[in-house]
């Protein structure tokens, strides 16, 4: 690139990138080019369309002076709630063979920066619709172009910083996508007051746990004095004997086993013959009849029952599988 000594004219425009040292000692004759003309594609990747006559076209509609900057700052923070000063004005579009210029009226400001060297490129801010330029926002001096070929454009988002990160942010808070910057950190304050302290957290897990123990154990009451109700029951209506209430007992130790248990004394007859083992061990060989029935083995026998007819497609109720297996068990003593 050419840099331009410092001389007293310039010639009747500057071309982008070589933005400089010298000025015009009228501003009128300080054009500079902005854009190209056609597609380019920029160094990070996306390609953008520049149609000149259209853009001036726009310009002209608008009746709005493009206010040029540093660092693309009226776009990046002014949205942010920062005042940012121009240093120059554009105040008029010409398009020509091979891009866009503007005629730049330049402060103080702006000429200081151009004396001093510090941003030698020209970079506009547009509005795009699917890559193509629709209009200019502002203009600003850069210190790193996003072309090789063309130093002068170096951003073409024409947006706020990073605002796929804000929109992000925004939907992980529960807000709209489109929220502002002053809403997400109102959203990340509120939760940082209605964050739980330790003490109250370990607390309220201790208290949940002491919950639930008591409820297991009210549970397990309950059950209990389910069981003890149906075998005392059982033994009142001689279904079994006392030597078997820890047998069933242990049987109903869950819900399901309970409900077993159930089923196998309601098909159970009543009237056991008195065994006179009250207060003894029973003998497994002792007695007849009906006081042959081990109702422990039978439970189990007419539970082999009911998972084969299941294994098979089957339904076979509890009781009626007791009922098989005492008549099996009848038909072979007799």
């Amino acid at each position: 690139m050419n840099t331009r000594s410092s001389t007293s004219q310039l010639p009747d425009h500057i071309a982008a990138g070589d933005v400089v040292v010298a000025l015009a000692a009228d501003p009128a004759e300080a054009w500079v080019k902005l854009t190209p003309r056609g597609k380019v594609t920029t160094r990070p990747g996306p390609v953008y369309d520049f149609d000149p006559e259209a853009l001036a076209a726009r310009f002209q509609a608008d009746d709005v002076k493009l206010a040029i900057d540093l660092d693309h700052g009226i776009a990046r923070l002014a949205s942010q709630g920062h005042t940012v000063a121009a240093v120059g004005w554009i105040e008029e579009l010409q398009a020509r063979d091979d891009g866009l210029y503007g005629r730049v009226d330049w402060l103080d400001a702006g000429k200081a920066v151009l004396a001093a060297r510090s941003h030698r490129y020209v970079s506009p801010t547009f509005h795009h619709e699917n890559g193509r330029a629709t209009w200019l926002h502002s203009v600003a001096l850069v210190t790193a172009p996003a072309l090789s070929n063309m130093p002068a454009l170096a951003d073409a988002s024409g947006a706020s910083p990073e605002p796929s990160m804000t929109k992000a942010i925004a939907t992980a808070l529960g807000l709209q996508a489109e929220a502002s910057e002053a809403a997400c950190l109102s959203a990340i304050t509120t939760l940082q007051s209605e964050k739980v302290e330790k003490a109250v957290h370990d607390a309220t897990l201790a208290t949940l746990d002491a919950t639930k123990t008591e409820l297991d154990g009210l549970k397990a009451s309950i059950r209990k004095g389910a069981v003890d109700a149906l075998l005392e029951g059982a033994l009142k209506d001689k279904k079994i004997v006392p030597a078997q209430r820890e047998q069933f007992a242990s049987l109903c130790a869950t819900d399901a086993g309970l409900d077993q248990v159930k089923a196998l004394l309601d098909a159970t007859p009543k009237g056991l013959k008195d065994s006179g083992l009250d207060d003894r061990t029973v003998d497994p060989g002792a007695g007849g009849g009906d006081a042959d029935v081990d109702p422990v083995a039978l439970a189990a026998d007419a539970q082999k029952l009911v998972s084969a007819a299941a294994a098979a497609g089957n339904t076979l109720t509890i009781q009626a599988a007791v009922a098989q297996v005492m008549a099996t068990k009848k038909k072979a003593a007799a």
